[in-house]
């Protein structure tokens, strides 16, 4: 028999449920850290601190010094929650932050850094969290996914809750909560679980009045309002999947259309379990929740960045931290970070650019027969102004090539 899509009035596809790990180390540099004004201050015995000493400290002490920089430019207008399980926790509008001591957190094999997005900011993206706010800046590839949350919420006057039961590519029904109604597949433990559960029911016991008008915006109202969730941890996204952050979020649904594409819900009837009994569960009339489409688990390439990014981030960087400064800088202060940066590339090496002997050779000859055309053909002046301007790339002196 042929399955068919469960029957909805209006639906709403997106990401409810999304928690990011970061590492501080990623995203804020010395340069960022704003020490170089201790360079030239007085030390107690009467020498001034110089610049390898500050250095020098920042190696030392470098996680607080990270954490100076982000209290000073994110955490200015948060809220501060307390501690829990090793973190401090920062309220934002869009967004928590949970940071952990940075010694603690590499005992315990963690990321510093957990961001936990606000359902509301999330109900307002588009499914592919084109405009996500990113705290530290950076790329997707910079933020791990820690849990990501599917959802699909429609009005409809069938409870596929009640009275139903499931095929799925999960070994069993995990559970049935009978306060909430909620169905369980798979398990939390296995860091993949689907849920299905009455989305009006839970509106009206917890009363969470921003959400309710969000969705009654949307719908119309709350009423007949069912919720269908995949729910993926790290555990399972990495270890199972191959994904592990946010730049690897296609990926992340067709691994959803790949799991909750195989979920078949039935009528709980008579014949339905016979035919299952009889193990011809192919011949029953099933609604599906989505359509189903193979994941194809592919080796992650390592990302190897290009160098125009590797210049913009640097210019970006650049700006900002002249924008953090209350006078912008000389011109001859930007040659002096210019030179130190160089100074630190290279170290005490000499730079010399290497030429290929043969390709010079060529190019040389080429440029010579053009500019020999041009003055069999040309008159004296133009001869004259090709000569001034060609010199200076010759390397060469002028009158050796004319």
């Amino acid at each position: 028999m042929a399955d068919n899509m469960i029957v909805s009035e209006k639906e709403l596809n997106y990401i409810e449920t999304l928690y990011l790990y970061a590492n501080l180390e990623d995203f804020v540099t010395t340069e960022f850290s704003h020490n170089d004004h201790w360079i030239g201050e007085p030390t107690p015995d009467g020498k001034v601190i110089t610049r390898e000493e500050v250095d020098e400290s920042y190696g030392v002490d470098k996680y607080n010094f990270m954490l100076g920089y982000v209290e000073d430019s994110i955490l200015i207008n948060s809220k501060e929650l307390g501690e829990s399980k090793g973190r401090r926790w920062y309220q934002l509008p869009n967004y928590r932050l949970g940071i952990m001591d940075y010694d603690k957190s590499k005992i315990a094999n963690q990321p510093n850094v957990i961001i936990q997005y606000e359902q509301h900011y999330m109900f307002g993206l588009d499914r592919f969290l084109l405009d996500l706010e990113l705290p530290f800046g950076g790329v997707c590839s910079d933020y791990m996914i820690k849990r990501i949350d599917i959802t699909k919420i429609f009005k409809s006057k069938v409870d596929y809750t009640l009275n139903h039961n499931y095929i799925s590519p999960y070994r069993n029904i995990g559970g049935y909560n009978r306060h909430d109604n909620t169905v369980y597949l798979g398990s939390r433990k296995n860091g993949n679980v689907f849920r299905m559960y009455p989305k009006t029911k839970e509106l009206n016991d917890t009363e969470n009045y921003k959400k309710i008008d969000l969705l009654s915006k949307y719908f119309g109202d709350i009423e007949d309002l069912y919720t269908f969730e995949l729910e993926l941890h790290r555990s399972y996204l990495k270890g199972t999947l191959g994904i592990e952050t946010l730049y690897d979020l296609d990926k992340v649904y067709q691994a959803y259309s790949n799991i909750v594409g195989k979920i078949r819900i039935y009528e709980d009837t008579d014949h339905n379990k016979s035919l299952i009994s009889r193990n011809k569960r192919e011949r029953i009339k099933a609604f599906l929740i989505t359509e189903f489409k193979e994941y194809e688990r592919v080796s992650k390439k390592k990302y190897k960045p290009s160098v125009d990014y590797m210049v913009d981030r640097t210019i970006k960087t650049f700006n900002k931290y002249e924008k953090s400064l209350e006078e912008p800088l000389t011109f001859a202060n930007k040659l002096s970070i210019a030179d130190r940066i160089l100074s630190g590339l290279f170290g005490d090496k000499d730079i010399i650019l290497e030429i290929e002997e043969s390709d010079y050779i060529l190019e040389n000859n080429i440029l010579k027969d053009k500019i020999k055309l041009l003055r069999d053909n040309q008159d004296d002046e133009l001869f004259k102004e090709s000569n001034q301007a060609f010199a200076p790339i010759m390397l060469q002196k002028s009158e050796d090539v004319f």
